[in-house]
């Protein structure tokens, strides 16, 4: 999509090139109106700090000027994606206190205007963080505003009823709060002189909305002329804001009649949109784990599309095998999405039925066969430094044409940068002109456009490193500055030009290479010829790909976690051999860590209201875990053992599939179709367990014939035996190791003639 004259402008001003103040002044707003935060802010940044940037010199030493400066630029900082969360909220703030005294000075009141930006700052800093100190922030910021006059929109007043309810939520002061909050609102709908202008009217529902009365609520967004109503995507703030007072009025606000009448008539003709603000944004994770990761997720994608959830996903972050089954859905979506016929539940399910089917023939190639070396090549690459048993170069090249090439329409390479598309469906009308994107389209669709996120670590940093279809680089999210003095590695969007690209298949192969078994993946000197950029396996840094979610604003998190898990060691050999074990037991162990703190961050977050909803599967869920007592306790405690987990699943199968190898080889029939079985299964008693809020938002099951249904009926039995019962155990238990080394006596004589030759050549 070619840049638009706001953007080529901006790119030419940041370069150095001197403009007039007023051209300026004008270019940033139009920027601002296009969605371009990150660019308009860096303007009004230049603004600031390069006072001979203007052609007609500085700034105007205009107070009401100055102040409008330095509000927005405060406010775009707040709101600039590009920029980490941990910090930008923080810079925000200092740029106000800076000018204005009363932003530190609890005791002065302030402007209305300048205390309402810090509190809606302070607010987002809150939804990206989760802490209650920030929501209580924005609590007082909206209160001291609060204490000056409405004016025409009562904007701080309105805030500051609504971030009461939050703290009445969250557990605070609960009964306090919400008087408080009712208080406010009253005193709006009292005080407040009524105008024809779009604010005016949006504050007074808001207001009536807070206080449950519905209809009158809808009775003043009728009233409101067309003309002054604001353009759709502008409403997209408050139309949020509202949904999530709904949630907290109502245990299921969709089943209110006056709650969607409110809706339909402040988003006419978008009813779709009503249904994502009310579930919320919806983000998918795939963890990393090999093909075994990959058919869990299949199973897992199974059942999602049969309870109608998939066409709600609008953020799909994926690690390693996440990211190879990941990139697989999003390509058959993809394909499915450029036809114009109306998306449907069954069309969801056939494409899951088809995409099983594809899948399981492309790993049917032996992937890991095809580009591994024989043991001689392996004892030589290690030798010669390579850093690992194999190519992630070759493995990218087998990727892309045995798994991804078949969705594709064209010959060729898959460039990351040709993924992005327009659906067939999408209405201009609705929407608005320009270009589809799914930032800010996604909200009015029925069928949501997912952003697809690989997920890799950066070896030179070890920093988080993204690649979607639209940039790659270092996540601005997953970097604390306070914690983390390291350099960081500017992302970008793609450029042809300068060869900043790169293939899917490679792609997804720098997210799964994990280290010492793929040789790190290398894109070249972008950053200048002293560094070698380096990627290894996503999971080295977020192996739950969880953190994209997050920093993607996600408030449905649904995570499906099949990575290798800490097992028990009962006695660590002693020796050469204890010493390469121990040192790999502690890089499994803070990996264990990790996953346990990404865990405990969302559970926290899903528990102080942050996230509407969680659904965290993991293979070992619900399997017993025995006290290991010491010998002359006197403790005689046993778990209450049974058959079946709390998923429905049996334990027996639970654990063999679980332990089952993180490996890109073949997978035999019992053990994809377990994985998948016990993905679905998982799955479907995770969201009736974990998501009960939802059970009356998707749908109901249908009787689906999947290719994993024998093997579903075998893991959830609960007779004593069935005809196959010990055969696919063992045949389960037989699939734990990896061998790296296996080769036949031909394979490893010819082996040696290369080795032999390479020695003495």
């Amino acid at each position: 999509m070619p840049d638009s004259e706001a953007v080529i402008w901006a790119d030419r001003f940041l370069a150095g090139e001197q403009m007039k103040f007023a051209d300026v002044n004008a270019k940033w707003q139009l920027l601002r109106d296009e969605d371009q935060l990150s660019l308009a802010r860096r303007v009004l940044e230049r603004l600031r700090e390069e006072p001979d940037c203007l052609l007609d010199g500085p700034v105007p030493n205009v107070t009401e000027t100055r102040d409008m400066l330095c509000q927005q630029e405060a406010l775009l900082t707040s709101k600039d994606a590009e920029l980490n969360a941990a910090s930008r909220h923080d810079e925000a703030l200092a740029l106000l206190a800076d000018r204005f005294t009363f932003i530190d000075n609890k005791t002065q009141n302030g402007d209305t205007e300048t205390l309402g930006i810090a509190g809606g700052i302070a607010k987002r800093r809150w939804n990206d963080l989760g802490q209650l100190k920030d929501l209580l922030a924005a609590a007082d910021f909206y209160g001291r505003g609060a204490s000056n006059d409405l004016g025409d929109d009562a904007y701080p007043h309105i805030n500051a009823a609504f971030v009461e309810d939050l703290l009445a939520a969250a557990g605070d002061r609960p009964d306090e709060r919400r008087q408080r909050a009712a208080a406010l609102r009253e005193n709006i709908l009292a005080h407040i002189k009524l105008s024809d202008t779009w604010f005016n009217a949006a504050t007074r529902a808001e207001a009536l909305f807070g206080l449950r009365r519905y209809a009158e609520a809808t009775a003043v967004l009728q009233g409101v002329r067309p003309e002054a109503k604001r353009a759709l995507w502008k409403l997209r703030t408050g139309t949020e804001q509202l949904a999530q007072l709904a949630h907290l009025q109502e245990q299921r606000p969709l089943m209110v009649p006056e709650i969607r009448a409110f809706f339909d008539t402040l988003l006419p003709g978008a009813g779709d949109a009503i249904s994502s603000v009310i579930i919320g944004k919806v983000g998918l994770a795939f963890s990393g784990g090999g093909f075994r990761a990959s058919y869990y997720h299949l199973g897992v994608l199974a059942c999602l599309a049969e309870r109608d959830v998939l066409r709600h996903v609008e953020v799909l972050s994926c690690v390693s095998g996440g990211s190879i089954v990941g990139a697989f859905y999003w390509l058959k979506l993809r394909q499915r999405m450029l036809k114009p016929e109306p998306l449907t539940r069954d069309d969801y399910i056939t494409l899951v039925q088809e995409m099983i089917g594809r899948f399981q023939e492309a790993v049917g190639t032996n992937l890991r066969g095809q580009v591994q070396p024989y043991v001689a090549k392996i004892a030589w690459r290690l030798l010669t430094g390579a850093g690992g048993v194999l190519d992630p170069e070759k493995t990218a090249a087998a990727l892309e044409q045995y798994f991804y090439r078949p969705l594709w329409p064209d010959d060729g390479p898959i460039q990351m940068d040709q993924l992005a598309f327009q659906p067939a469906d999408h209405n201009p009308a609705l929407a608005g002109p320009g270009e589809f994107n799914p930032g800010k389209h996604n909200w009015l669709r029925a069928h949501k456009v997912p952003a697809l996120i690989l997920n890799a670590t950066t070896v030179n940093t070890g920093h988080a490193w993204h690649f979607t279809p639209t940039w790659m680089g270092e996540s601005p999210w997953a970097v604390y500055e306070a914690a983390d003095s390291i350099p960081r590695l500017q992302w970008s969007t793609y450029d042809q030009g300068s060869g900043w690209q790169i293939n899917l298949g490679r792609a997804v192969a720098a997210s799964a290479c994990v280290p010492m078994v793929f040789a790190p993946l290398r894109l070249g000197p972008f950053y200048g010829d002293s560094i070698q950029v380096s990627l290894v396996d996503g999971g080295v840094h977020d192996n739950q790909g969880t953190v994209a979610l997050l920093a993607s604003n996600c408030n449905l998190v649904l995570v499906s976690d099949a990575c290798g898990q800490l097992l028990m060691e009962p006695a660590p050999p002693p020796g050469l051999k204890g010493l390469i074990k121990s040192t790999m037991r502690s890089s499994d162990t803070l990996m264990e860590r990790v996953r346990l703190a990404s865990f405990g961050d969302l559970d926290s977050r899903r528990r102080s209201g942050l996230l509407r909803g969680l659904m965290f599967l993991h293979m070992k869920a619900g399997l017993d875990a025995d006290m290991i007592r010491l010998p002359f306790s006197q403790e005689t405690y046993r778990l209450r053992r049974a058959p079946l987990t709390a998923s429905g699943v049996r334990k027996e199968f639970q654990q063999a599939l679980a332990e089952l190898r993180t490996d890109l080889d073949i997978f035999g029939p019992d053990e994809s179709c377990g994985l998948m079985a016990c993905g679905y299964q998982m799955a479907s008693k995770a969201i009736e367990q974990q998501l009960p809020r939802l059970r009356d938002v998707w749908a109901q099951p249908p009787n689906t014939e999947w290719p994993f249904k024998d093997m579903l009926a075998e893991i959830t039995s609960t007779a004593m035996s069935t005809p196959r019962r010990d055969e696919r155990l063992r045949a389960l238990r037989q699939g734990q190791g990896v061998d790296f080394l296996g080769s036949s006596p031909s394979r490893i004589l010819k082996d040696w003639r290369w080795l032999r030759s390479r020695l003495m050549g």
